[in-house]
């Protein structure tokens, strides 16, 4: 079963037929695409969700499934970003609206609930959903009297009988071999509180409060986190030649929960790293260390902090905290730290003279500290 699963997401995901890609996103759209899924990821993670997997542009705008192996549930996402009024009918699904006399249907196939709508029957052997999603509300009636505008999710199946009964009539013409007739209630209007001007302090705000239960002594690294997830986000599904299996799909396209996970574990060892540099930055002081070349050393060491976390650790900085490694393996720390450092430094800079001498002392506080609570 999940095989069959796996063969037939990735039909859908290389299928020009089902694709929703790229389009006439400026950057303002895609930034408010990522920023919301990376805000799903932190909905779902709280929510103690044991497995997902996010898809940035493979199926639809975004995908999310309830595995990355195993998955038995989908849920499709057109996001669009709105910078005026609410949806029209007319705008979501290409129809004219209900009237006495008969228009064409056609213009439904290239709408946005056309096209979630195909996509979603196309996937067979796993419980799907298609969900328009937007900042702006869905000006259409429900048959309750009231605006689907109004909900933060409403299922098609709950229109108005008018609304309801045309779209149902030109979803019919989507079928190419009869079959049974259109489930509207697995596709919904949804509505998202997500700023489209300004996504990131949103986001910001959501890991901060996500952090504060999992984790209070590391909230405050929560723009860290953002900026970290963000910026590994951003690559995915630039590559737009077909996939060739599904592996292929997650690793163009896919951010998981064990990745999330793995992001929130590296960041949660940093407080921890910066409380003992502030101590060993003391001792320092206590024994004469100059102090602006402490200074040097704890601003480097934050910026290299900030390279971690961003994932943008240059190749010298990596043979440097080799090197730093090397050298402690064979060397334990003193009862006294400035000759201690000093040693170090001398050790270091022949092979690291690119970099300059605050640098390098941070680069060694960090790995000896990393290295001395490894121990404990």
């Amino acid at each position: 079963m999940a095989g069959e699963a796996l063969k037939e997401l990735v039909h859908v995901a290389t299928s020009s037929e089902y694709a929703e890609v790229g389009g006439s996103h400026n950057q303002k759209g895609i930034e408010f695409q990522r920023h919301w899924g990376l805000m799903r990821m932190f909905e779902l993670a709280e929510a103690g969700q044991t497995d997902f997997l996010v898809l940035f542009e493979a199926i639809q705008d975004i995908a999310v499934l309830d595995s990355t192996t195993s998955p038995t549930a989908i849920a499709v996402y057109q996001v669009k970003k709105k910078d005026r009024k609410e949806w029209g009918w007319g705008e979501l699904t290409g129809l004219h609206a209900p009237s006495a006399k008969a228009k064409p249907l056609d213009g439904v196939k290239g709408s946005p609930i056309g096209k979630l709508y195909e996509t979603v029957s196309a996937i067979t052997t796993i419980a799907s959903s298609g969900r328009f999603l937007s900042n702006a509300g869905c000006d259409v009636p429900l048959a309750n009297g009231q605006n689907a505008a109004v909900h933060a999710s409403v299922p098609l199946s709950v229109l108005a009988d008018a609304q309801r009964e045309l779209l149902t009539s030109g979803l019919v013409t989507l079928h190419a071999g009869g079959g049974s007739g259109p489930d509207l209630s697995k596709i919904f209007f949804e509505r998202t509180d997500l700023p489209v001007n300004s996504p990131g302090p949103h986001v910001v705000g959501i890991a901060h409060g996500f952090l504060a239960k999992r984790s209070p002594r590391h909230a405050g690294q929560a723009q860290s986190l953002v900026e970290s997830l963000l910026t590994k986000i951003a690559p995915l599904g630039a590559r737009t030649e077909p996939c060739a299996d599904f592996d292929e799909v997650k690793a163009r396209h896919g951010y998981s929960l064990a990745e999330f996970s793995a992001a929130l574990g590296e960041l949660e060892k940093i407080p921890d790293v910066i409380e003992l540099l502030t101590a060993w930055v003391a001792q320092l002081s206590n024994e004469g260390m100059d102090f602006l070349e402490l200074t040097r050393m704890q601003v480097a060491a934050a910026s290299i902090y900030q390279r971690q976390v961003m994932g943008t650790v240059s190749s010298a900085e990596t043979a440097l905290a080799h090197d730093c490694d090397a050298y402690l393996s064979k060397v334990e720390p003193s009862a006294k730290l400035l000759p201690f450092f000093d040693e170090a430094y001398e050790a270091l800079t022949p092979n690291h003279s690119d970099f300059r001498k605050a640098e390098i002392l941070a680069h060694f506080a960090l790995r000896a500290i990393t290295k001395c609570a490894a121990q404990t």
